[in-house]
């Protein structure tokens, strides 16, 4: 992610744990300005959760997995979204999803 007002990228850290915060502010670590998820944003990581979600259930179907493995899978696939998902995070200097 980099920021719209210093024009500075975040580190991978910073924006991981920016990317898990459920409010929509997201604080530039740098300069302090706040920033908010695009649209594009929202809809990439909805994306991205129902394809992990129907990859998972097409695994589960098509390897008849018992309870434990797919537990296992399940908790890969999730660590997997979290690490991808800062990187579909586009900021914009105001709130979008909220705006009349």
């Amino acid at each position: 992610m980099r920021c719209k007002t210093c024009g500075r990228s975040w580190t991978f850290g910073k924006a991981l744990l920016s990317s898990m915060k459920v409010t929509g502010k997201k604080q530039c670590p740098h300069c302090g300005a706040e920033h908010y998820s695009t649209k594009r944003a929202y809809h990439r990581s909805g994306i991205l959760a129902l394809t992990a979600f129907f990859v998972f259930m097409f695994l589960i179907e098509t390897f008849q997995m018992r309870l434990t493995s797919a537990l296992f899978f399940a908790v890969f696939l999730l660590v997997i979204v979290l690490f991808v998902q800062p990187l579909v995070i586009h900021l914009a200097d105001e709130e979008v999803l909220h705006k009349e």
